[in-house]
């Protein structure tokens, strides 16, 4: 205590003034919205009083305790009230930075409000003092109130402090020309005369082009901003904090920024390295508001780099969200505005580059107070220094760095736990998770810096290896199943207070990108899956571990009918390579032996022993088993005398199922034979059940029209072709009037045309056939001709 007391007195005589990030731990904006990063995170706080579209301005003690707020045209102090002489500024809630708080150098009750009009408009850029001595240390306006300082001018202004480290810059651009002003505040009140820099784009056009935030780099070495509407820009410049001026523009247009009525680039951030460049900008299109968020690498060599460099982290594809201000706050992150809603989204990382400064979206509520476009600004010198905390898991080395440019002549650190350290960068180990103020006093050129800030130490969650997953394929037996992966939670990690996802890659787990569903389907079998188990206070405490996904064959289900041939048995077969069978007989062995009609039915199953348990995927077979038997031929009919268009027909009695042949390779299911040859044929009767072929002889005959026996030695003879087929049978030969004149028998020649050994006249001839065993007599007539 002491301690303190002496290095106050010692800050008075020597007329510098000592600040740190505190001053920015509360903000109020929106409707009645505000935040507190006084204990590290932010904290919701619902007793703002202001209302407002856009502007506003807070102020706290170097302690984070607050002194006042204002949206540029009323002021309430510390109580949450109107200051007497606290209404009546020349701001506007509608002007994007319609206000920002510089306090007086070497003067710890004093501070400025600067004040900028909405739409270039006639109240121009103007400051009003604020007294904290007045109205019972609550502090009110002096009679220096709206002092004008420049006529008309954009609604943008920016403050940071002079190299020297006591001084501000508080700078703003004019309106209707490219001239930005500088007005310098020292211990002896802000200097009327501006630097002026007459560089980059001429803002003008209509009122709407000065819409648009503009930022300073908290070291102090760039300046940014955003012009709306029309000429929708962003331009990029050096900052030169020692004489004020700005130069060497860097214009990101040409219709990379959405233009046009209610459209442009609006927010500008820089990260608290002063490296990058954030930027919102809304279009208005068809109806709809699309708003993106952009990254840019202001690190890069070239412009053209610069901006080649730029990462969309987010465009909302018409769902009409705007996004507006963003403003880096003492905790290193940087927070947007979501006009219309409750929230506040957060850019967690600011200091890396692309995705991996890790967007999120709603990530504070505000309870029930709404949010506007706009969020307070503060000198961003006090973001020159800020503690960066590497490594927040119990086990782990905790590392403390300041992110400053600043020259640092000593140090102390206070881890919270009892520990010092003078270290620049020091490491230190806790013996307990839990949370943890961290307090720095910096001694640094021109001043001394207390910041402070509050870590958690959380448990490291330390992944359990999971046993495999395995599932019974469906019944396409593609390789491929649903797996719910959630059911492996317990067994990863069976404790609250984590989060767990699951991912392709091991990769992706640890940078924690591209989480799949839970219900997923496998892209190959077997296939790998990493874990990610992540406490929820912090995404650096997290462990990865693996498992594997299998896709087990099911056997197939199957209907089959078999056929039991008359009195014999038959097998019935389930398929080889299979664990298990069970046969509804009882039965266990891949086949069974059946003599008997009905139906059997078998399980079959596929097993795999895994840590478990035993794994068993089952399929199964049913059999219909029906008796058959070979044919009974009972007739066959044939209609034959003709050289090539005889028949055969085949009837048969049985309970099979039946197809015919002639060759015994060749078989049809229809038992009628046509468009047949003379001959000899066999016919085959098969039982499509293979219960047995039957067979019977038919033959075919077939006799010549004419026969000529006149010695030349060519149909000498008439005689039945094929008759020795059937030995038995009889033929007889008449003259037209029925007179019998011979019997030709099938071994011989056959009739020579001679009766009595007397030639006979050429005529026509009658013929009579009985065929052995058969009712049946076939008669026709013939010629012989001499």
């Amino acid at each position: 205590m002491k301690k303190i007391t002496y290095l106050s007195v010692l800050m008075a005589l020597c007329h510098f003034t000592a600040f740190a990030q505190a001053e920015a731990s509360k903000w109020y904006f929106g409707t009645n919205a505000g935040i507190d990063f006084s204990s590290g995170g932010p904290i919701v706080l619902t007793d703002g009083q202001l209302s407002t579209d856009e502007g506003c301005a807070t102020i706290s003690e170097n302690n984070g305790d607050l002194l006042f707020y204002t949206d540029g045209i009323t002021v309430w102090d510390r109580q949450h009230n109107i200051m007497p002489n606290g209404t009546g500024l020349t701001g506007d809630s509608s002007s994007t930075q319609s206000a920002i708080i510089v306090p007086k150098p070497g003067n710890t009750t004093t501070y400025y409000i600067f004040t900028v009009d909405d739409l270039a408009g006639p109240n121009g850029l103007r400051y009003s003092e604020v007294d904290m001595t007045l109205n019972g240390g609550n502090g009110d306006i002096t009679n220096q109130k709206n002092i004008e300082l420049n006529a008309s001018t954009t609604e943008k202004i920016s403050a940071v402090k002079h190299a020297n480290g006591i001084d501000f810059w508080v700078v703003t651009h004019d309106w209707d020309n490219n001239n930005f002003l500088s007005y310098r505040v020292t211990a002896a009140g802000v200097n009327m005369t501006p630097v002026t820099s007459s560089v980059g784009e001429i803002h003008g056009d209509n009122g709407l082009d000065s819409k648009g935030y503009m930022k300073i780099s908290p070291d102090a070495s760039r300046l940014a901003l955003a012009s709306w509407s029309g000429n929708s820009v962003v331009e990029i410049f050096d900052f030169n904090n020692s004489s004020g001026v700005v130069s060497n523009p860097i214009l990101i247009g040409n219709g990379f920024f959405s233009s046009g009525p209610a459209s442009g680039a609006y927010g500008v951030e820089f990260s608290p390295d002063s490296n990058l460049l954030y930027v919102t900008d809304q279009k208005f299109l068809f109806g709809f508001i699309t708003s993106r968020l952009f990254q840019f690498d202001l690190s890069l060599a070239t412009a053209g780099d610069m901006i080649n460099s730029a990462t969309t982290l987010y465009e909302d594809n018409n769902t009409n969200l705007i996004l507006g201000a963003l403003q880096l706050a003492i905790d290193g992150k940087i927070y947007i505005a979501r006009a219309q809603e409750q929230y506040l989204d957060v850019i967690e990382n600011p200091d890396e580059i692309g995705f991996a400064s890790n967007y999120l979206q709603n990530a504070v509520s505000l309870g029930n107070r709404f949010c506007g476009a706009g969020l307070p600004p503060f000198i961003t010198s006090f973001f020159n220094f800020s503690i960066l905390t590497q490594g927040t898991c119990l086990g782990q080395g905790s590392e403390f760095t300041l992110n400053t440019n600043t020259e640092i002549n000593s140090i102390l650190w206070d881890f919270g736990d009892g520990i010092t350290s003078t270290e620049i960068n020091p490491i230190h180990y806790y013996q307990n998770a839990g949370s943890y103020t961290i307090t720095v006093e910096i001694s640094a050129p021109g001043e001394t810096i207390f910041l402070s800030n509050l870590v958690t130490i959380n448990n490291f969650p330390i992944a359990n290896t999971p046993n495999d997953m395995f599932l019974c394929d469906d019944i396409e037996n593609d390789g491929y199943e649903i797996f719910d992966l959630s059911t492996q939670d317990s067994e990863i990690y069976n404790l609250p207070g984590v989060n767990i996802t699951y991912h392709l890659s091991e990769d992706d787990a640890i940078d924690n990108i591209d989480p799949i569903e839970t219900n997923y389907e496998n892209i190959s079998n077997p296939q790998t899956i990493f874990v990610r188990v992540q406490n929820n206070l912090s995404s650096d405490c997290f462990d990865v571990t693996s498992f594997q996904l299998h896709v087990l064959e099911t056997p197939i289900s199957s209907e089959e009918t078999a056929y039991l041939c008359t009195n014999e048995s038959i097998v019935l077969s389930a398929g080889e390579g299979y664990d298990y069978y069970n046969w509804s007989n009882g039965e266990t062995t891949e086949s069974i032996t059946v003599d008997a009609t009905g139906s059997y039915s078998v399980e079959i199953i596929n097993s795999l022993q895994t840590a478990d348990g035993e794994i068993t995927c089952i399929g199964s077979k049913g059999f219909t088993v029906i008796e058959s038997d070979e044919a009974s031929i009972t007739n066959v009919e044939i209609t034959d005398w003709t050289e090539n268009n005889n028949t055969i027909s085949v009837f048969v009695e049985g309970i099979g199922d039946y197809e015919y042949s002639l060759d015994n390779v060749t078989y049809q299911d229809a038992s009628v034979f046509t468009n047949l040859l003379p001959g000899e044929y066999i016919v085959y009767v098969r039982d499509k059940n293979n219960c047995g072929t039957v067979t019977e002889e038919v033959y075919l005959l077939y006799y010549p029209r004419f026969f000529s026996p006149n010695g030349d030695g060519v149909n000498e003879y008439w005689q039945i072709e094929f008759l020795d087929l059937e030995p038995g049978i009889e033929i007889f030969i008449y003259d037209r009037y029925g007179k019998l004149l011979t019997q030709v028998y099938p071994n011989s020649l056959g009739w020579d045309g001679t009766y009595e050994g007397v030639k006979m006249p050429a005529t026509d001839y009658w013929f009579k056939i009985k065929r052995p065993g058969k009712n049946n007599v076939y008669t026709g007539h013939f010629s012989l001709k001499r």
